[in-house]
């Protein structure tokens, strides 16, 4: 059997394939040239037909597919510089720092990465625009999408929303990881819950834009036009079936838990998680990454419907194990590993919590990080923690003050 590669020869070779990636987007990026003065309609008029028709579509001006070039740029101007009021007010702190660079920049940059593919997202909303200048790939925000962004700017109760709106997305993320698809109306309520706050805080319009902005800015929460789900769900409609018929409610989850597990790419490391990455490693000679992503792909197997006998045709394709001896561990590794995984068919339960019956379901209470936030003598979930460590208290000690640690 070929030896699995090093970890060192994997990053390597993961690095080499996306600065080649980055390399042929940034020529492509640098066919068009920045105009002289960066005003919405001269941006426009650098793209294609086919752009300025994506961003009608997603900007929702209608009644234009009969127009030329020249006629359509004149209706995009005003209805992207209207969209843009509405749509700032949903941005995430990562979005939001990047329009803060461009504005301390007086509009355009080339200090992003050449391979930083998100930024096509604000483009395809005609917010932000990329092209050659002076020898370089920059981006830059027409002037008037800037007026709009630094006239909000100067409010201070916009940053604050830019903080809540991340907050909401990343709870409302970790939510769907552990319970796979929800409708818009159960998992605004939840978010509201944890995180201690009403309709005037956050309305369900607000929350509903930030969930589809965040959506296109981030790979682990997708939406469709009723429900959100986690980005490895297959059939969303299969799960609600299976939810439906489970007869039990939502286990209740704790906001240490939704908060951690709203990051990208996040890995719930339980002790029977890592028995079957360690058992890859031993056995097929893995190096960490492999064998994280052997049971990333178990994992998405099993949450998806998939049967044991699913789960062992995927290991075959491995190829054999160092030593025969050491298969008779997989089976135990593996029922162990599938009995402690939070469901999202059981609403975040575990098939263990599921035969046994002791359930934590949801109508309980839920410790919010505003409640954290009480007992921590008033200490803001944004403000510096108390320990000194120069983080935000919430990505700090909030979690081992809230006795989750």
């Amino acid at each position: 059997m070929e030896l699995e590669k090093t970890a060192k020869q994997r990053l390597e070779e993961l690095q080499k394939q996306m600065q080649e990636e980055a390399e042929k987007r940034k020529k492509q990026l640098m066919k068009r040239e920045v105009p002289t003065r960066r005003t919405l309609k001269n941006a426009l008029a650098t793209m294609t037909r086919q752009e300025l028709d994506d961003i009608r579509y997603n900007v929702g001006l209608s009644g234009t597919s009969s127009m030329n070039k020249a006629e359509l740029i004149e209706k995009l101007v005003p209805a992207i510089v209207e969209f843009s009021r509405t749509w700032f007010v949903s941005l995430l702190d990562e979005q939001y720092q990047a329009f803060r660079h461009l504005d301390a920049k007086k509009g355009i940059s080339s200090e992003f990465r050449a391979d930083e593919s998100r930024l096509d997202y604000f483009q395809s909303l005609g917010l932000m625009v990329c092209g050659a200048y002076k020898g370089e790939l920059a981006w830059y925000m027409p002037k008037e999408i800037m007026e709009e962004f630094r006239q909000l700017d100067q409010n201070q109760a916009f940053r604050k929303a830019v903080e809540l709106n991340n907050d909401v997305f990343r709870v409302a993320a970790g939510l769907l990881f552990y319970y796979g698809v929800m409708d818009y109306d159960r998992l605004f309520a939840k978010v509201r819950q944890h995180l201690e706050i009403s309709t005037e805080d956050l309305s369900f319009s607000d929350f509903m834009k930030v969930m589809f902005n965040g959506s296109c800015w981030q790979r682990n929460v997708r939406t469709s036009e009723h429900v959100a789900y986690y980005c490895t769900v297959m059939d969303p409609g299969k799960i609600l079936e299976a939810q439906d018929k489970i007869g039990v409610g939502f286990a209740k989850l704790s906001y240490g838990q939704v908060y951690d597990a709203g990051e990208e790419d996040y890995i719930e490391a339980t002790n029977e998680y890592k028995g079957l990455a360690q058992f890859f490693m031993a056995a097929y000679k893995m190096d960490v990454l492999r064998a994280a992503e052997v049971v990333g792909q178990i994992t998405i197997l099993l949450q998806n419907g998939g049967e044991m006998k699913d789960i062992l045709a995927y290991i075959e394709k491995l190829g054999e194990p160092e030593n025969e001896k050491d298969m008779e561990a997989l089976s135990p590794l593996l029922i162990g590993f599938h009995q402690s995984l939070r469901m999202w068919k059981l609403k975040g339960h575990t098939p263990t919590e599921i035969v046994t019956g002791k359930l934590d379901p949801e109508g309980g209470e839920i410790i919010s990080f505003e409640a954290a936030r009480r007992k921590k003598a008033k200490v803001g979930r944004n403000d510096p923690c108390p320990c000194g460590s120069g983080k935000k208290y919430k990505n700090c000690c909030m979690r081992k003050d809230m006795g989750e640690e």
